[in-house]
């Protein structure tokens, strides 16, 4: 069992076109890519996940795609999963919305406690985002969470957990002595000048942990 790596977009920072960048995370080995686009029309999204889908096929890679918020396009474009945050639909809707349409994505959720963990849990989660663990650009308001509280949350659900926020090959070796799932990052590969060679830099330091993930992440579909 290894712990996954997920690659998340941000349109605000990439020095390149969004499609390269993720392309390029899924060329290196990212295990999963998020499409987190707050403000692009709904077609916008549903085209980036369809081009995604078919360099997967293309290239014969492993790597699978999530949209951050956008059920419908995750539906639509008939891709692996959904990841939901705080204004998005909550869990328990999705959660219904999968079973009465047969759908067989998985579902995530963004939490920032131990409580917000385990009520996504009951609600239907398939797994969890915890952060930001480290000093983060993406949160410059709230102070991050540290090690001890991924942790806690690690060792409490019956989900898997994969930690977020200020994670690089210097410090993901840590972050996976939690026994976490899996990282998701940002900065570490889209602000790097080469996110190929970034995304294979960061699964070689992974690989190279000693430490087992308590929980798989979800099997997701070929």
């Amino acid at each position: 069992m290894t712990a996954v790596l997920h690659v998340i977009s941000d349109r605000l920072r990439n020095r390149r076109p969004i499609e390269d960048v993720l392309a390029a995370s899924l060329q290196g080995g990212a295990d999963c890519v998020q499409i987190r686009e707050k403000r692009a029309p709904a077609s916008d999204t549903l085209a980036l996940a369809l081009d995604l889908l078919h360099i997967i096929a293309e290239f014969s890679l492993k790597g699978q795609v999530l949209v951050n918020d956008r059920l419908d396009v995750a539906m639509a474009a008939d891709i692996h999963g959904v990841h939901l945050a705080a204004k998005s639909l909550p869990v328990a809707v999705a959660h219904d919305l999968r079973r009465r349409f047969s759908w067989p994505g998985v579902i995530g959720c963004s939490v920032h406690g131990l409580d917000e963990a385990m009520d996504a849990q009951r609600a239907g989660a398939d797994y969890v985002t915890f952060g930001h663990v480290f000093p983060s650009l993406s949160h410059t308001d709230r102070e991050p969470q540290g090690l001890a509280a991924l942790r806690r949350v690690v060792e409490n659900l019956s989900i898997p957990v994969i930690a977020i926020g200020g994670i690089d090959s210097s410090n993901v070796g840590s972050v996976l002595e939690t026994r976490c799932s899996g990282v998701a990052v940002i900065g570490a590969v889209i602000d790097a000048d080469n996110p190929l060679q970034a995304t294979r830099d960061l699964k070689y330091v992974m690989s190279k942990s000693s430490c087992e993930p308590r929980l798989s992440f979800p099997n997701l579909r070929d």
